[in-house]
């Protein structure tokens, strides 16, 4: 530091710390970044915990050269605000997104009111805030031409002084409700975020910590909210399912406190049973880095969903109670940012009004816009596509990717996607945003309505759900345009979604006679099939054969909990119910877990595990995990062998996302992580019914 010549110069509220200790206090909290020497000096508050002292030290930088301390100096972390897709990942390296409970102090405290700046794309009233940040170094580098770029230095900072990075929360409040709407002309009786659907966009800064307020004005029900895709480290009750939290009873709340160490785009939802299909869920954006560039990004975040008009609840009994020929989930429409766009012809009684337009996107001629894609949806994987136009696909998941091109988007239930679409120089008039339902993907039957003959009638899906539009004189006309898209599988591009920051994952030999086998997760991992000889989980997805009403049902019992004793609270599994689906892994900073989910004891592949009854496929499932993200090592519809499908998998920066499909009837897939996340993680189809009745487990890292 300048000015400090010995060590008695150094002042009583300053600590001399060495790499040991904060690689031991990195264990207690968020990874260590990367540095070079062996000690640092730090300013810190008396009053402050040691190891509070010790993980703001990881944050900390001494500009300048602090001679004659010179092996004082810790260097920015690779992946730091300024971030180089070559470099390493700003998630796990942290940058400067951490914060801390108590401020650290310079010597001579910044009289400056830091950095503040409106990232592309928010609300006009939007401010990205770091208060310890003096605008006369930092500055926002993020623009059209340099989209990798979030915040950097404008000069080095002449005193070496040392800022902690305090940085701004943000705070929303959202009311849980009934209320009537009508999106697609028919009312339905809906479960609302602040009376809208979807609900309202919440949106962050990368590194912010936002604290969510929710009020439960449900008459008569339970709710507890999940922020889709958010790693919650070390904030695992933070989740907002029924794992961690006991649901936020009527004429309550429960405030949400949590950072996003993630940017990209996301949503929130109910993790109440069905309750996010009849209407609770929203969009959740964290400004940040992207990894191309773009002029401007539409002014909505586009949720495709598809759409039920009764009641979700009493879907799902009919589900679990007819017989098979009706045991699929109806859906009646499909649906973007809540609109379906159609006049609806109802008979006496059942009698829809005319509904809103389209959802309209407008694009300007020669520039590129960044869209914002969910699958907000309860059941249907949709291919998703935009007449004469191509996507360059940037993010996949909250997952940074190297861009690439195609015409058509397969997203399945939870899944996300940035892309950039050209808005080509030479266009005008309107075209039509498609969602398609995937071939293979689904497993539901077309809705039913009194038509003016008073017949029960069944109508084709409308798969034009939204409005792609350039100025001109026809800019209110509907489109005429035509799909070129021919392609609708159900599999994701593996080949083409490769992370910008690469992960390499060990080639660990799995060895078929040790491979662990849990059906529908009801037993556990005992510790010893984690060992050295092989990291693997086999999942295998079977239905009951012996529950003659439920064969052709998603799995053969509700996934129960008991709300007096949640997991949370039984980390170490002596009092844990075991018809919790719970399977334990050692919690290790280092290493990953292989884990298999094979659906080939499903309908259709291998009947004779049901009894003489053959059942047709009964679609994929898209798994979703909490907590963590996977890479995919494999995904097939051909039966997984332990021999010979490890030779097909990809270990050099495979895909990587948080919601992954598990082809159906036959097919499996292969996954890996990280158990660096302790605590209690749901891992689910995100199908809602299909979760309900059970095809979900629980992680417990410990």
């Amino acid at each position: 530091m300048p000015g400090v010549n010995d060590l008695s110069d150094i002042p009583l509220t300053t600590a001399v710390v060495d790499k040991d200790q904060l690689q031991q206090a990195a264990h207690l909290q968020e990874p260590l970044p990367s540095f070079h020497h062996g000690v640092i000096i730090v300013d810190f508050d008396p009053n402050m915990r040691l190891q509070d002292v010790l993980l703001a030290a990881v944050i900390a930088r001494v500009y300048g050269n602090p001679d004659p301390f010179s092996e004082a100096k810790l260097e920015t972390p690779a992946g730091g605000f300024d971030w180089d897709p070559a470099e390493a990942d700003p998630i796990d390296h942290g940058g400067y997104t951490s914060s801390w409970h108590h401020k650290l102090h310079s010597r001579d405290e910044a009289s400056h009111s830091g950095l503040t700046f409106h990232p592309e794309g928010a609300p006009g009233n939007f401010r990205c805030h770091y208060p310890q940040l003096d605008p006369d170094i930092w500055e926002s580098c993020n623009r059209a031409n340099s989209r990798t770029c979030w915040l950097r230095m404008k000069r080095p900072d002449s005193e070496g002084r040392i800022y902690g990075y305090d940085i701004h929360t943000n705070c929303y409040t959202i009311d849980v409700a009934t209320g009537v709407i009508y999106p697609d002309g028919f009312p339905k009786q809906a479960l609302l975020f602040n009376g809208t659907y979807p609900g309202p966009r919440l949106e962050a800064c990368w590194g912010d910590e936002l604290v969510i307020t929710v009020k439960n004005s449900l008459p008569n029900m339970g709710t507890q909210i999940h922020w889709h895709g958010i790693r919650q480290l070390f904030t695992n009750d933070m989740d907002g399912v029924a794992v961690t939290q006991c649901p936020i009873a009527r004429g309550h709340t429960f405030q949400y406190k949590f950072r996003v160490l993630q940017y990209g785009s996301t949503w929130y939802h109910s993790h109440y049973s069905l309750q996010y299909s009849d209407g609770l869920c929203g969009p959740l954006v964290i400004h940040g880095p992207a990894s191309a560039n773009y002029d401007v990004e539409a002014e909505q975040t586009l949720m495709v969903s598809d759409w039920v008009r009764d009641s979700a609840f009493s879907e799902f009994h009919q589900e679990k109670t007819n017989e098979i020929a009706k045991a699929n989930v109806k859906m009646d429409t499909f649906l973007l940012n809540g609109k379906a766009g159609m006049n609806a012809v109802g008979g006496p009684g059942n009698s829809p009004r005319d509904v809103e337009a389209y959802s309209v996107t407008r694009f300007t001629p020669g520039e590129k816009h960044r869209l914002r894609l969910i699958n907000s949806g309860s059941g249907a994987t949709f291919v998703v596509s935009i007449d004469d136009h191509e996507f360059t696909v940037i993010a996949n998941d909250l997952v940074p990717i190297r861009p690439y091109t195609t015409d058509r988007l397969v997203i399945a239930v939870g899944q996300r996607f940035d892309v950039i679409v050209d808005g080509q120089r030479d266009r005008t008039g309107n075209y039509w945003l498609r969602a398609q339902p995937a071939d293979g993907c689904n497993a539901f039957k077309k809705g039913v309505f009194n038509s003016t003959a008073g017949a029960n009638t069944t109508y084709p899906l409308d798969t034009r759900v939204g409005i792609i539009s350039y100025p001109s004189l026809r800019s209110l006309a509907l489109p005429t345009s035509l799909s070129t898209t021919t392609d609708f599988s159900c599999l994701d591009a593996q080949s083409s979604m490769v992370p910008v920051v690469p992960w390499t994952i060990a080639r660990e030999p799995l060895n078929p006679l040790s491979l662990s086998t849990f059906y529908n997760a009801r037993q556990t991992v005992p510790d010893q099939t984690l060992g050295q000889s092989g990291n693997y989980s086999h999942w295998l997805l079977r239905l009951d054969p012996n529950i003659e009403h439920q064969i052709g049902k998603s799995m053969h019992s509700p996934f129960w909990l008991d709300f007096s004793n949640p997991t949370l609270l039984n980390l170490t599994g002596a009092a844990a119910n075991p018809s919790y689906n719970i399977v334990y892994y050692p919690y290790r900073r280092e290493g990953f877990i292989y884990m298999i989910i094979d659906s080939s004891l499903l309908p259709g592949t291998h009947p004779s595990q049901l009894g003489s009854q053959i059942v047709p496929n009964r679609g994929a499932h898209p798994m979703h995990w909490h907590g963590t993200d996977v890479v995919i090592l494999g995904q097939s519809n051909e039966r997984f062998d332990p021999v010979t499908s490890p030779g097909t998998w990809n270990y050099e920066n495979p895909p990587r996302r948080d919601t992954v499909v598990v082809p159906g009837g036959g097919g499996y897939v292969a996954v890996a992580f990280r158990p660096d996340n302790p605590g209690v993680w749901l891992v689910h189809c995100h199908i809602s019914w299909h979760a309900s009745s059970g095809l979900a487990l629980q992680m417990v890292i410990q």
